[in-house]
């Protein structure tokens, strides 16, 4: 009933809620693994997808939407072939480099995607110059880059996470529908991928009680971001595919609140001071990017 009666509300004020839903949920969720860096990130993302299964099928009983829906089982596996990659990257690539490329890639195809495939209306000489203020910022959080080829991992990751909701886009089906059946993909992939990882290493991975629980919770909250990214993006909202998708991934400004004030990571007064400018960038770009929907 509050769901239901929460979407009434204008098209614009529900895909901005959606926006920051997302970006405040999708930069908290990955916190676990900075607090306990000895936690497999595998591991991880087993617990995330229990609890983001859990959580969609509570939603689905309360709204009365469970459906399983073939389009919705692929979309999970997708995300779960994109936060391999990711995963993968930061194990052969260097860990904040991989985040950035991961993300400005998914910026980018969302972006073209909703303007070559969707045909989404948006003013191009707000547009483009904020996806590129955008990528600015981002590669200037990121270390020296080197062989772009070595950095193929992090590239592809972020492609499919720029990509994986074509499918969705495509067979228009209620979000709630499609929502239950994109947390059972994601959990069956995400299981099958830890199995196999598992058998592969001969060896289980080690569930502590408290990071598991933790990352359980993390998936709850995963969940609720990414009804906000539905709600970013839905085709009768006011921002689209090439304008809410980009948006939610400020998510990494939240990421790297966490890191400054809980983590202390860049302590310099040098790293500050570029920290600084590269989200002035980033939050300029956005701002140009919400405009072009004016």
């Amino acid at each position: 009933m509050f769901y239901k009666r929460f979407l009434r509300g204008s098209a614009l004020g529900n895909s901005y809620i959606g926006v920051v839903l997302a970006i405040l949920a999708f930069g908290t969720y990955m916190v676990p693994l900075k607090v306990w860096p000895k936690f497999s990130s595998w591991a991880y993302l087993s617990c995330v997808a229990v609890g983001a299964v859990v959580g969609e099928l509570v939603v689905s009983l309360l709204t009365n939407s469970f459906c399983v829906q073939p389009v919705g089982i692929l979309c999970g596996f997708l995300w779960v072939l994109g936060g391999a990659f990711c995963f993968w990257a930061v194990q052969t690539e260097d860990l904040t480099g991989a985040g950035v490329r991961s993300m400005g890639m998914s910026i980018l195809a969302s972006f073209l995607s909703g303007v070559l495939i969707f045909s989404e209306a948006t003013l191009l000489y707000f547009s483009i110059p904020a996806i590129l203020m955008l990528l600015l910022g981002l590669k200037l959080l990121a270390p020296p880059q080197g062989n772009l080829f070595k950095n193929w991992r992090s590239l592809l990751a972020g492609a499919v996470f720029g990509l994986f909701l074509i499918p969705y886009k495509f067979a228009e089906i209620p979000l709630l529908e499609f929502m239950s059946s994109f947390t059972i993909g994601i959990f069956i992939a995400a299981e099958l991928l830890v199995l196999i990882l598992c058998i592969k290493r001969r060896a289980l991975y080690e569930y502590r009680v408290a990071p598991s629980l933790v990352s359980v919770c993390m998936g709850l909250l995963w969940m609720v971001g990414q009804h906000g990214c539905f709600w970013a993006i839905d085709t009768n909202g006011a921002l689209g595919y090439a304008v809410g998708y980009p948006l939610t991934q400020l998510n990494l400004l939240v990421n790297l609140l966490w890191g400054v004030v809980v983590f202390h990571e860049y302590p310099t007064k040098p790293e500050r001071i570029k920290l600084a400018i590269a989200t002035m960038v980033i939050l300029g770009g956005a701002v140009l990017l919400a405009m072009s929907k004016m």
